[in-house]
């Protein structure tokens, strides 16, 4: 992914396709320090595509009061920033799920530790082409039009959501489907099979219809959880391909589409309590109706709090009420609930000492 110097406004942060530099490295960044002294080498950050803009606009805002300090954030998804964090390649993972227990396995096994910090709620949002004539859905209907026995057409995703029990008002009769979707590597892929599919999954493996393989913890899974007609790790490109596309579908997160709602239909999703459509909106998704919601998170690696001043004066900044709230609005997602910040404020204060 290039690397970029920061001078777009915060608004337009959820725009930026590549990572970005914030900050002068400093000029003695790589001098020998005595026994017991912090380095200050910087910041390096990489992870969810999603929680980027958040900690962008963080960095941003810190760059205003630490301007010598280099900050470099990039996104190309929770899992390259897992791997990368595992690797000692970075400092601060960015993620839209917690870790998986393969992926802290392979942290543990090279001495790696971490700690979870939520920092905010995002929902993810199915999109639509302005054509579009879907309008609300039914995790079935989800199943049926992005899942392992989806085909690209209308007939056979509403066929698939009526075999799988769906009440809600049938997709379209007849007509084709071009899907645009993160890949493997987002932890959007992986939050919208959680979230969206994985109870349609477990019934149609159950009954025999999806081609499996076994994955590294032993279970069954589907071989193709989420078909598509094109994976991208960056947001932007989903957006472009499916506002130019009459038939084009996608999801993302919602700070993506709210961005970029103008030029795109979002798509409501069925409360399977109340069975009333729901939009995602800062209500929906920070009151939990809204059924596609989830946690997202920055997962600091210790040895780095530890080392790095820079690191610790960075995360003294970002780990604040102010920031977990005003900046995380700012940035177009929802604030957690206050017990929850103040939970991870007390957790971040344990590691930093």
């Amino acid at each position: 992914m290039k690397e970029n110097t920061l001078s777009a406004s915060p608004k337009k942060l959820r725009r930026l396709v590549a990572g970005v530099t914030i900050g002068i490295v400093s000029v003695g960044a790589l001098a020998v320090l005595p026994a017991g002294a912090q380095s200050t080498s910087g910041v390096n950050i990489s992870g969810s595509s999603t929680v980027e803009p958040i900690t962008s606009l963080v960095a941003e805002q810190y760059a205003g009061k630490n301007p010598k300090v280099s900050v470099r954030v990039d996104g190309p998804g929770t899992g390259d920033g897992f791997k990368l964090l595992c690797a000692d390649s970075i400092d601060i993972a960015d993620a839209s799920r917690i870790i998986k227990p393969e992926e802290a396995a392979v942290c543990q096994g090279k001495g790696i530790t971490y700690t979870e910090l939520p920092i905010g709620i995002d929902g993810l949002t199915i999109i639509a082409n302005k054509a579009s004539k879907v309008k609300c859905v039914d995790s079935a209907q989800i199943y049926g039009l992005f899942g392992p026995e989806s085909d690209g057409t209308f007939a056979t995703a509403q066929a698939l959501a009526t075999e799988l029990g769906s009440t809600n008002t049938p997709l379209p009769t007849s007509g084709s489907i071009k899907k645009f979707t993160p890949g493997p590597e987002s932890g959007t892929y992986d939050s919208f099979i959680e979230l969206g599919e994985q109870k349609s999954i477990d019934a149609r493996i159950a009954a025999g219809k999806v081609t499996t393989v076994v994955d590294e913890k032993g279970k069954t899974v589907a071989k193709e959880p989420i078909v598509s007609d094109g994976q991208f790790p960056n947001d932007n490109d989903i957006v472009k391909r499916v506002e130019a596309t009459k038939n084009g579908i996608g999801f993302l997160g919602y700070a993506f589409y709210s961005e970029n709602k103008e030029n795109l239909k979002e798509i409501a999703v069925l409360n399977s309590t109340t069975k009333t459509c729901v939009d995602p909106s800062v209500k929906t998704i920070g009151d939990g109706t809204y059924a596609l919601s989830r946690k997202l998170y920055v997962y600091p690696n210790n040895a780095k709090v530890a080392a790095n001043a820079d690191v610790k004066s960075f995360l003294n900044f970002y780990i604040t009420k102010k920031s977990l709230t005003a900046t995380v609005k700012e940035a177009g997602y929802v604030p957690l609930p206050a017990a929850t910040i103040a939970t991870t404020i007390s957790t971040w204060k344990a590691l930093a000492g």
